[in-house]
């Protein structure tokens, strides 16, 4: 962080991207920041509101990426998970961690503003993801929420109850419900 108290916020989502109400909402976040002096920078599966130096694109991260969809699918459609879904899930967790902490370092990240990929579960190895460094890192958070799982009917059959209750919303001392 600069002495003129700039902050460098990173964003992070599924997709930042497109006309949904997302990312329309946080391109007008973006847009403020950035008047007010601080640098944004974007983490998702696909992102066009920023250049591409301010850009960090990581493909599981994004809700239709194949990997993530197989692991949707399965989590959504039972009440059971096998061991082999488990592994597969925490095995993309991992990947994005990595990615996630290469996203802070590269731009030297002061904050996360993180666009509902932690209120409904459209990617839940990127919420555990987010999560877990969140929790690793110390570094504060602010969570826009756009809507929730408990309001979408096929999201209420699931075999993934331990990950929602820790990531679709996580509870962090670090983390603030916006």
């Amino acid at each position: 962080m600069s002495v003129s108290g700039e902050k460098r916020i990173g964003f992070v989502s599924t997709r930042l991207a497109g006309t949904d109400g997302v990312s329309l909402e946080a391109r007008k976040w973006i847009e403020v920041l950035k008047h007010k002096g601080h640098s944004c920078f974007c983490f998702a599966g696909e992102i066009d509101m920023v250049e591409d130096n301010h850009s960090y694109i990581a493909d599981e991260a994004h809700f239709t990426h194949p990997h993530i969809t197989a692991i949707q699918k399965r989590l959504f459609e039972t009440t059971v998970r096998d061991h082999e879904l488990s592994t597969s899930v925490r095995e993309v967790v991992e990947r994005l961690k990595h990615h996630l902490h290469d996203f802070i370092a590269l731009y030297n990240i002061d904050v996360f503003v993180v666009q509902n990929a932690l209120a409904i579960p459209m990617n839940i190895p990127l919420g555990i993801a987010i999560t877990e460094v969140i929790v690793e890192t110390g570094i504060p958070t602010i969570a826009h929420h756009h809507d929730f799982y408990w309001e979408r009917d096929r999201f209420l059959i699931h075999a993934a109850g331990d990950y929602i209750r820790a990531a679709f919303p996580p509870v962090l001392p670090q983390y603030i419900m916006w």
